[in-house]
């Protein structure tokens, strides 16, 4: 690291910054602990030319957790026993979690935090495969990180905050979940025998693989290996299985991976061992079996029609084989948003004849390219369609309904409709008439 001659390091504070006493009796041997004889121990070393960046993935799925980072240039050999201490960071995120239902806050930054922060994501309502009758979009807040250990202030940002936007996301949105697989990929169980990825429940046991050099501390996108290490097989345990939907997959090698763009696969580049999503992995990379044999990509293609689609997440070291591939289950720096349907965009009463009396809607913005696949439908002579029900539909198929049969003539009732596309329904259209 580069120290200009003007700048002043002080040995007292460099004791505070390090969590030792202050006093005319410190010393750099002391700071360090246990230094060797002929140890060239200097203030320098334990210094920074300036605080970096923040850095972690954008995205974070409700009802996870995900690390972030705090970069430094230049650091000194001896700075590793500054930055593990949190008291020389700040760390804070806004707005803060609220547990109240649909409001702004999600994120919450765990305590006592280093240079490497852990944000709880909340459940963010509705939540639920069965129950969501609504959909939460994305959630802006900010990250940030203030480094000050009262040593380094001659370094570059040095007492500012460090930002980073980071959005929560609801877990049964459209692609949400960020690293999906298509439901029938093949997962590898901890006893050898191969089990659809949706079959797959909290606690089974899959097989994993620990990687040379790699660990919870590395990013993952930035992971690279040029070396001759072994892959080590292990186990990990399922922790979570999300079922979502997408408007587009990836299709590798004509069905030997398929999933979403943002879904990270172990592949071999230049002699490198790296992961790489399905939306950046080109013809020409190679494709990593358990035992380190190789499968090159020779085409991907892109399927632009609704899938469903699987989230797996296991524990440490976070792999697993997807149809026979190392696969990676974390992070997500990008987000395809599906979306709720659209409010039905009318909803009309008519008398065609004695035997007709209609209902007809029509439907509003949909999710996606499939369409809106039903509707539920209610009738009421009470305006906040409580007690006895005239009609009340749901996974209705059609767009009218003759209620001549149900309804008195002269008498006011009230109607209301809503779409369903995949599970997630819109608001309700809502229509008083006189039969």
């Amino acid at each position: 690291m580069a120290i200009s001659a003007e700048e002043t390091l002080s040995l007292n504070n460099l004791a505070l910054a390090t969590g030792n006493t202050e006093g005319s009796n410190v010393s750099l041997g002391g700071i360090k602990g246990s230094p060797s004889a002929g140890d060239n121990i200097s203030l320098s070393s334990f210094g920074i030319d300036s605080v970096g960046s923040l850095s972690g993935y954008t995205y974070a799925v409700e009802s996870t957790n995900e690390t972030y980072t705090l970069a430094f240039g230049g650091e000194g050999s001896n700075f590793g026993q500054i930055k593990g201490r949190y008291q020389n960071f700040t760390w804070a995120v806004s707005p803060g979690y609220n547990s109240a239902p649909q409001t702004s806050g999600f994120l919450s930054i765990n305590s006592n935090q280093d240079y490497t922060g852990v944000i709880t994501v909340g459940g963010m309502n509705p939540q639920g495969t069965n129950s969501q009758t609504d959909l939460l979009g994305t959630v802006s807040h900010t990250l940030s990180v203030t480094f000050a250990d009262g040593f380094n202030h001659h370094a570059g940002n040095y007492g500012s905050a460090r930002t980073k936007t980071v959005y929560s996301v609801d877990s049964y949105d459209g692609n949400s979940t960020a690293l999906c697989l298509v439901s029938d990929t093949l997962v590898k169980m901890s006893d050898g025998t191969d089990v659809e990825i949706g079959d797959l429940e909290e606690g089974d046991r899959l097989k994993g693989y620990s990687l040379p050099e790699y660990n919870d501390d590395v990013n993952l996108l930035e992971y690279q290996y040029d070396g001759d290490d072994t892959i080590d097989e292990t186990e990990v345990i399922v922790q979570d299985v999300v079922f979502s939907f997408s408007e587009r997959t990836y299709d590798i090698n004509e069905g030997t991976i398929v999933g979403t763009s943002e879904h990270p696969m172990l592949v071999k580049r230049n002699n490198n061992l790296l992961f790489k999503t399905l939306g950046t992995i080109t013809e020409g990379d190679l494709l990593i079996r358990h035992d380190g044999s190789e499968v090159e990509i020779t085409s991907v293609n892109v399927n632009n029609e609704i899938t469903e689609i699987v989230s797996l997440d296991v524990s440490s070291p976070d792999t697993y084989l997807a149809n026979g591939f190392i696969s990676h289950n974390k992070g997500g720096n990008s987000h395809s948003d599906l979306g709720n349907p659209g409010t039905p965009a009318t909803l009309t009463y008519s008398i065609d004849n004695s035997t007709e009396k209609m209902l007809n809607w029509t439907e509003g913005s949909e999710s996606g390219t499939g369409g809106i696949t039903a509707y539920d439908v209610q009738v009421n002579t009470n305006s906040g369609f409580t007690g006895t029900m005239v009609f009340n539909f749901t996974e209705y198929s059609g767009t009218s309904l003759n209620v001549v049969n149900a309804t008195t003539s002269g008498t006011t009732y009230y109607a209301r409709v809503r779409a369903i596309d995949h599970g997630l329904k819109s608001g309700y259209k809502t229509l008083t008439f006189t039969a």
